[in-house]
């Protein structure tokens, strides 16, 4: 299946720069310095980058999981990002960009190859 390798690995880059954003976040403005609200956004940040870093490895290895983690991601993601980056602007506009773009373009990508994915499924 054509491009399949690339599309995952994008996943998991973008996966592990939300996840190290978000416990930036987490911990230097809501640990350290005992700000609640960015503590509640690094955590739900670091939940979003996680699951999209999972994801990603499982699209690596062509999981069956990968048919229930892609929806999972969408709606998890966009809302997180909409809070975060639009309405309280605490991640930058690029990463909140690909928060919202690349989930979405995944649902779509696996939607198109939908059936490929089924028929070579090995876990």
């Amino acid at each position: 299946m054509r491009g399949h390798m690339p599309v995952s690995l994008f996943a998991v880059a973008f996966g592990a720069l939300e996840t190290a954003g978000a416990l930036q976040e987490l911990v230097y403005r809501g640990l350290l310095n005992s700000e609640t609200e960015p503590m509640i956004i690094g955590a739900l940040g670091t939940v979003v980058g996680g699951l999209l870093l999972w994801t990603g490895i499982a699209l690596l290895i062509r999981s069956r999981l990968s048919e229930t983690l892609v929806p999972a991601t969408v709606y998890v993601s966009v809302p997180v990002f909409l809070i975060s980056g639009v309405y309280k602007h605490y991640a930058g506009w690029p990463i909140t960009a690909v928060g919202i773009a690349y989930p979405l373009f995944l649902l779509l990508w696996c939607k198109t190859i939908g059936k490929d994915l089924e028929t070579t499924s090995k876990i």
